[in-house]
């Protein structure tokens, strides 16, 4: 995704990449929609933030919708870009082999990371069950030992003396 401010052109370096294979969404300004245009799902894998759009005081603005939308969505400065403060920044001095390399490196680190939380939600949710399991096992056993109490209870009155009794 290509975040720019309405009146910056798209950068020269988002055709690049679209070039390379790098499918690019242009967003413009901070009224951008979060539901993305075209049919079926899409998936987002990157954010690339425009010089102009750094230096704008709408930026934090931008960056709280997207990680409301997409809460693990990378998000970088493209080159020329203003350094903004959690955001890496790509090199000027990079070539587009580099940029990509280290683009790339991005979006692998941020679907691990997912992949991790993914496994740790489920893990999570896999002890929750266990958890009430048991509690629900423990509660049977409660009543069940009750049960047990009250009938030994019965068997024991039953079994003393009439005298006893008195």
């Amino acid at each position: 995704m290509m975040l720019r401010t309405t009146g910056e052109a798209v950068p020269p370096l988002a055709w690049e990449l679209a070039a390379k294979g790098y499918g690019i969404v242009d967003a413009v300004g901070p009224d951008f929609g979060t539901r993305l245009p075209g049919p079926g799902p899409r998936v987002i894998d990157l954010a690339l933030v425009s010089a102009g759009l750094s230096l704008s005081p709408e930026l934090p603005t931008v960056v709280a919708r997207l990680r409301a939308a997409w809460p693990h969505l990378p998000l970088v400065c493209l080159p020329g870009a203003a350094p903004v403060p959690g955001l890496p920044v790509l090199s000027r001095t990079s070539s587009l082999s580099e940029i990509c390399e280290r683009l790339d490196e991005i979006v692998l680190a941020s679907a691990q990371a997912r992949t991790e939380a993914r496994q740790l939600r489920q893990a999570g949710e896999s002890l929750t069950a266990r958890v009430r399991q048991a509690r629900l096992g423990l509660t049977d056993a409660v009543v069940e030992a009750r049960r047990l109490l009250v009938e030994a209870r019965h068997l024991t009155a039953k079994n003393r003396p009439e005298d006893d009794q008195r």
